[in-house]
C-alpha cells in the first residue's frame, strides 16, 4: 500500500519520467555505438538503469531522483504490464513444450527458494545474526519473477519489520540481469562460436533499424478522425487499473472487518495478479459475440514493451546502494550459488526432457530464470535469428502455465511474516513446505512426461 500513498507532486512525477526518458535515449545511443553492449546484447533499459544508478544521489549525485519514488513506479508499472499481458490473445491448447517449460520454471523457482532460504538461514545462524533470513526468499523473486514482483512483495514486508526488502529485491534482480546477459552470452558464444554471434543482423546488435526496414508494429482499429487508437488502448489499461484498485481496496476492507489487518500489505503486494485477472475477464467480455476486434494485439504489445522498459530502468535506479553494500557478501554468495544451481538444473532438464532444440530451450529458459522473458528471447535470437523454432512462442506461453503452478509459492513465501511473526522456526517450516511442493510438483511433472511419451510411441 505504501506505493499508493507515497507523497509525490506532479512536478516530481514529470521530472522523474523525463529523467528516465533521457536515460533511455542515452542507453539507446550507447547500445548503438559501444561494441561492449552490442557483444552482450545488453538492453537499452538496463544500460539506462545502471547509468541512472551511477549518476544518482548515492554516487555522483548528478540526477535529482529519489530511490523510494523509483520503487513506487516499479510497483505500478508491474501491474500495468500484467494488465497488458492479460489483453493478449492466447492459445486455447498448450503444446508439449509449453507445458514442460512451465513445469521447469516453477521447479527452478522452488529450487532457488529452497537454496536461497537455506543459505540465508545458515548466514543468520553462524555468521551474521542480524541478517534477515527472508533475504534468501528474494532470490527466486528477483531472479525468476523479475524486479517488479521482487519489489512488490518485498516492500510489503516492511509492515512486518523488514524495512528494506523491496530495495534488496531489486538488487537481486539487477544481479540476475547481469548473470543472464554476461554469463548467458558467454554460453551462447561457446555454443555457436563468437564469429556467428558477431554475424547477427546489425539492427539486433545495435538496436536501431535502417531506413526501409521498419516492420508493422500495430494496426489502427479506430478512425483517427474520431479518436486516436492508442488513446483508446491506454484508456482501457487505465480503466482496468482503476477497477483493480477498487477491488483490492474492497478486499482490504473485508480483511479489516475480519480482524485480519496484518494480511493487508500482502494483499496489496499481489495487486498485479488481481490486475491480470481483471484484464483477462475484460478481454473475454469484449470478445463476446465477436465485438472485441478493436483490441489490437500490436498496440497492446507496444504498450507492454513501453511499460517494461521503464520498469527495468526504474528497478535499477531504485536500488539503495548503502543497504545493498551492508550485506553485499551474503547477497553475492546467494546469487552466485543460486545462478550456478539454476544453470546446472536447467541444462540437465533441457537435455533430459526434450529431444530437439535442447540448447535453444536451455539458453532461453536460463536467461528467463535469471532475468526476464525478454532476456530469454534476446539470447535465443543469437542461435535462432528468425525464431524459426517453436522455442520463442513456448517461452512466452509457458509463463502463463508457470503463473498458475507457481501461485502456491507466492502464498507460502509470505508465511514467515503473516503466520509466524518472523520467527526462525517459521522460516524452517516454510522451507519444508517449499520442499514438499517441489516433490509433489516433480511427481506430477514426471507422470505428465511419462504419459505423453507413451502416447507418442
Amino acid at each position: 500500500m505504501e506505493a499508493w500513498i507515497l507523497n509525490l507532486t506532479v512536478g516530481e512525477l514529470l521530472i522523474d519520467f523525463s529523467l528516465m526518458g533521457a536515460l533511455l535515449l542515452a542507453g539507446t545511443l550507447l547500445r548503438r555505438y559501444v561494441p561492449f553492449f552490442q557483444r552482450y546484447l545488453i538492453p537499452n533499459s538496463l544500460i539506462a538503469g545502471f547509468l541512472g544508478l551511477l549518476l544518482g544521489a548515492e554516487l555522483f549525485n548528478v540526477l535529482p531522483f529519489d530511490a523510494a519514488r523509483m520503487g513506487a513506479y516499479v510497483y505500478h508499472l508491474l501491474a500495468l504490464t500484467f494488465i497488458c499481458v492479460g489483453l493478449f490473445k492466447t492459445e486455447k491448447k498448450h503444446s508439449w513444450g509449453v507445458i514442460n517449460l512451465g513445469f521447469m520454471q516453477v521447479v527452478i523457482m522452488l529450487l532457488q527458494g529452497i537454496l536461497g532460504l537455506s543459505l540465508a538461514l545458515a548466514v543468520t545462524w553462524f555468521l551474521v545474526p542480524d541478517f534477515n533470513p527472508a533475504t534468501g526468499i528474494l532470490l527466486p523473486l528477483g531472479f525468476s519473477m523479475g524486479p517488479g514482483i521482487a519489489y512488490s512483495i518485498g516492500q510489503s514486508w516492511a509492515a512486518f519489520g523488514y524495512e528494506n526488502a523491496g530495495s534488496i529485491g531489486l538488487t537481486f534482480a539487477a544481479i540476475g540481469f547481469l548473470v543472464a546477459y554476461f554469463f548467458g552470452m558467454t554460453l551462447v558464444n561457446r555454443h555457436v562460436g563468437r564469429e556467428k554471434a558477431k554475424a547477427l543482423p546489425r539492427h539486433v546488435r545495435q538496436g536501431i533499424r535502417s531506413e526501409g526496414d521498419h516492420p508493422i508494429g500495430s494496426r489502427l482499429s479506430f478512425s483517427s478522425a474520431a479518436i486516436e487508437p492508442m488513446a483508446v488502448h491506454v484508456a482501457l489499461v487505465g480503466a482496468i487499473y482503476w477497477v483493480t484498485w477498487w477491488i483490492t481496496g474492497g478486499l482490504a476492507q473485508l480483511l479489516t472487518l475480519g480482524g485480519l489487518e496484518a494480511e493487508i500489505p500482502v494483499l496489496w503486494s499481489f495487486h498485479f495478479i488481481i490486475a491480470n485477472a481483471v484484464s483477462l475477464g475484460t478481454r473475454k467480455l469484449v470478445l463476446k459475440d465477436g465485438r472485441g476486434a478493436w483490441i489490437d494485439d500490436g498496440t497492446v504489445h507496444r504498450l507492454t514493451g513501453t511499460f517494461a522498459e521503464y520498469l527495468i530502468a526504474a528497478s535499477i535506479m531504485g536500488i539503495s546502494l548503502h543497504i545493498a553494500l551492508r550485506f553485499a557478501l551474503p547477497i553475492v554468495a546467494i546469487c552466485v550459488i543460486g545462478a550456478y544451481a539454476t544453470y546446472r538444473v536447467v541444462k540437465w532438464a533441457a537435455w533430459t526432457v526434450f529431444s530437439d532444440y535442447q540448447f535453444e530451450r536451455f539458453i532461453g529458459l536460463f536467461a528467463q530464470m535469471t532475468g526476464t522473458i525478454s532476456s530469454g528471447l534476446a539470447l535465443l535470437r543469437v542461435t535462432d535469428p528468425e525464431y524459426r523454432s517453436p522455442v520463442a512462442q513456448e517461452l512466452v506461453l509457458s509463463s502463463g502455465v508457470a503463473l498458475c503452478l507457481g501461485f502456491p509459492l507466492l502464498l507460502v513465501i509470505n508465511m514467515p511474516f503473516t503466520v509466524f511473526d518472523g520467527k526462525l522456526m517459521g522460516f524452517g517450516i516454510v522451507l519444508g513446505l517449499m520442499f514438499a511442493y517441489l516433490l509433489v510438483l516433480s511427481g506430477v511433472w514426471f507422470l505428465y512426461v511419462r504419459r505423453n511419451r507413451a502416447q507418442k510411441k
